[in-house]
């Protein structure tokens, strides 16, 4: 049975969990549809903490979704504010 949480409704950290062989790739495009998908995005970091407490292992700590939640944990997954040139030519 898949272990699911309030931040994970859908599953989909689940699953890429579960599932064996998927690309850092697939693991990016599956974190974006979940951080997405967010009823609250400010609460990121909050959820993807609840989910690394859930999910991490010893046997899973190099799973590409364990980094994708590490760095959201820390704040990098979804940044307020330009991005990219635009940014840049504000200065």
């Amino acid at each position: 049975m898949k272990q699911t949480s309030r931040w994970d409704t859908r599953g989909l950290i689940a699953d890429a969990m579960s599932m064996e062989g998927l690309s850092v790739e697939e693991n990016r495009a599956i974190f974006f549809d979940w951080a997405f998908g967010l009823a609250d995005p400010e609460h990121a970091a909050e959820a993807s903490r609840d989910l690394l407490a859930l999910h991490r292992t010893s046997d899973n700590a190099d799973h590409a979704m364990i980094h994708l939640l590490e760095q959201a944990a820390n704040g990098a997954a979804l940044r307020k504010g330009r991005t990219g040139r635009r940014r840049r030519s504000d200065g």
